[in-house]
């Protein structure tokens, strides 16, 4: 919505300096899949393929928190047209305006955004109410920089169409909601007024910056009103504030900040082909904390009339200020410079040497209350090129240590162990709820627990274990600043360790063992009975059906689990075993159903009696067996290498071309190697 019209930039700019003490959260990501044939847009979106389309995450109040009526959004795309459907919760469907280019928002409506190649410029805005009347804007540059939207400006052969679930304008009944579906012309998206329209549509993996808002307004029955209802009002008369729920966050009521809107790719995919996500680009973090630098720039002279030469923030350097102009700088992990001026524009100088994302998992439970130290960790870690932090902990120390991290500009992944819950004193209460081997013995007794004594898995078909391990996850996702969450011990026990490990346990693992196979409870063998007709075969490692009736099991929580944490806005990760063929073999672990946003193989060679190599073709299998569907971040394993042999390890995986290189774990990096690190992410010393 157009708050510049309704706001003076001052007043939107002091806010803003106020909002971004801390670096914005990471934004959110789609991808957006092919529609196998030209949709009808009549506003019903019943077609197979909408049913098929990956959903949204959900929308948010654009400061960042939860709200009430879900609104459910989808995109696909052809060759000629990008579409949208969001059906919509409304116990109240009003409207009022019924002429084109009317400033829609007055009304509840529903909005769109496109930035069609992210440079935060040349963007679409477009709203619709339920008249399915529709207003078309087209914004030069956000309102920050100056008040340059195109009112008159129409996308022509935009369709769109609007069902009603309940009677408009009618306060005598409570509604269920309303719906939209919109056809947008890749020719009114991919050109704008300073050069001629490109017809011709986006590649397949092309990337947009996008945003969705939804509008409501707080009223009141009113019989004099012509629609039946009224804007609550204040004491001076002035209607109340308005709700803006949107899709990324911008974290101040203004939504016309495009850095902050969320990453759309288009896939080659057909609808139906399964959950895809994509990884932020590897520059990401570090453009955000430039235009984060920049808006406080902006504020600055808002308040005192000119630009600071004096404003420092965290790894932004400033390369030239005077009153009217500016020039900083930031390095991104990758090595790449990017630098933005005083009028927003942003540039890009490509690294000599790039590296995908690194991810470091850090133990969380040490060096409680010792703030100082935390901080001088977090920023060594960010000057050696680090990207993100996995931390594990209580939600306590997470609330503590997250602030702590992003202050650093790293993002922060909560670590949830899932299945496996070691001390769980909540399950531990529940001993129905833990997954039992061949022979009848359970996790949750000491004495039976497989391999080592922490290992206490739960049953993936026990309802009260998913609810408890959804609970875990909204109290992580309660903690502000958290980018996402990472799943570990998502599978059941080690039915077959990897062969660098049986030494270990004096065990010939060579096929299954019945004490390490898992879950024989009595619910998973009655619930297999009843899917198949028949109980588990005498030959238990030999029945097919059951091995595929807990690989189901498995990612049934799995995919439970990612929905819950993308309904939270946060990316969904998970450390799995090397392969999905190989996680199915090993522990019952067929990851390539998962849902993520971000997988994270745990190949670490040494646990198979392999040599580096190894670990480089793992990643690359496991590319081929997600079919690309998942961004992979490949693991070390740092106790098995040393500071001189970092380079040529991080270098193979490299070439297999992640989404990211996942470190573990902080305690065994050394000084040696944060400074190779360093030389690697050619951050300075």
């Amino acid at each position: 919505m157009l708050l510049g019209m309704r706001k003076h930039l001052f007043a939107l700019l002091l806010s803003a300096s106020t909002a971004m003490a801390a670096l914005p959260p990471a934004p959110p990501t789609y991808v957006c899949q092919r529609a196998p044939q030209q949709l009808v847009i009549d506003g019903k979106g019943d077609e197979p393929a909408w049913q098929q389309a990956i959903p949204l995450t959900p929308l948010r109040d654009i400061e960042g928190t939860p709200i009430a009526h879900a609104t459910d959004i989808r995109m696909l795309w052809d060759d000629s047209y990008l579409y949208v459907l969001a059906d919509m919760q409304e116990p109240h469907l009003w409207a009022t305006l019924t002429e084109h280019d009317s400033v829609i928002y007055h009304d509840p409506d529903f909005e769109v955004f496109i930035d069609p190649d992210g440079d935060g410029r040349d963007y679409i805005e477009l709203e619709l109410n339920a008249l399915n009347t529709v207003w078309e804007l087209f914004l030069t540059a956000p309102y920050r920089t100056a008040n340059q939207a195109l009112h008159d400006w129409n996308i022509p052969g935009l369709k769109s169409a609007v069902q009603l679930r309940g009677t408009l304008n009618n306060p005598a009944d409570t509604d269920s909601g309303w719906s939209v579906e919109i056809a947008i012309p890749w020719a009114g998206i991919t050109g704008h007024s300073h050069q001629p329209r490109h017809v011709a549509p986006p590649a397949p993996g092309s990337t947009l910056r996008m945003n969705f808002s939804r509008v409501n307004w707080r009223v009141q029955a009113d019989a004099a009103s012509p629609c039946g209802y009224s804007k609550l009002t204040d004491a001076n008369g002035t209607p109340l504030p308005e709700s803006n729920h949107v899709w990324a966050p911008t974290g101040i009521i203004n939504i016309h900040y495009p850095e902050h809107w969320g990453y759309v790719r288009l896939s080659a995919s057909p609808a139906g082909s399964g959950y895809e996500s994509m990884p932020l680009p590897a520059t990401e973090p570090a453009q955000r904390r430039l235009y984060h630098y920049y808006n406080a720039q902006l504020a600055h002279r808002a308040q005192h009339g000119s630009f600071s030469a004096d404003m420092q923030h965290p790894g932004v350097t400033l390369l030239y200020a005077d009153r009217q102009h500016f020039l900083a700088q930031v390095t991104a992990p990758n090595g790449q410079q990017l630098s933005i001026d005083a009028n927003g524009h942003l540039s890009t100088t490509p690294a000599t040497h790039s590296l995908p994302p690194l991810y470091l998992w850090v133990q969380g439970d040490k060096h409680e209350g010792q703030t100082d130290w935390w901080q001088q960790h977090f920023a060594k870690l960010a000057s050696a090129g680090i990207h993100a932090v996995i931390i594990g902990g209580t939600p306590t120390r997470l609330a503590h240590l997250t602030p702590i991290a992003r202050a650093q500009g790293l993002q922060v992944y909560a670590w949830l162990w899932s299945l496996n819950r070691p001390q769980d004193a909540t399950a531990l209460q529940h001993p129905e709820r833990y997954a039992v081997n061949r022979l009848g013995k359970s996790c949750h007794t000491p004495a039976d627990r497989p391999f080592v004594e922490y290992y206490q898995f739960l049953c993936p078909n026990n309802p009260a274990a998913l609810n408890h391990l959804l609970s875990e996850v909204d109290k992580l996702a309660a903690i502000p600043g958290l980018s996402g969450i990472q799943l570990d011990y998502m599978r059941l026990p080690d039915v077959i360790l990897p062969r660098g490990l049986w030494a270990k346990y004096g065990l010939d693992m060579s096929r299954e063992l019945p004490e390490y196979d898992y879950c024989y409870c009595d619910r998973c063998r009655e619930l297999f009975r009843q899917q198949h007709g028949r109980p588990i075969a005498a030959q238990a490692d030999a029945d097919a059906a059951w091995r595929e009736f807990r690989l189901q099991s498995v990612a049934r929580v799995a995919n439970a689990l990612c929905r819950r944490i993308r309904s939270h806005n946060l990316r969904a990760a998970c450390a799995v075993f090397p392969t999905p063929q190989l996680a199915s073999q090993l522990v019952r672990q067929d990851w390539s159903r998962f849902e993520l946003d971000l997988a994270l193989p745990m190949v670490y060679y040494s646990f198979y009696n392999e040599s580096p190599v190894w670990s480089a073709d793992c990643a690359q299998a496991a590319a081929e067996q997600v079919q690309q569907r998942i961004p992979l971040a490949p693991g070390l394993h740092l106790p098995d290498t040393s500071a001189d042999r970092l380079p040529s390890e991080i270098e193979q995986l490299r070439r297999k071309h992640p989404a990211g290189i996942a470190l573990f774990c902080d305690d065994d990096l050394t000084p040696d190697m944060l400074r190779v690190l360093r030389q690697l992410t050619r951050h300075p010393q």
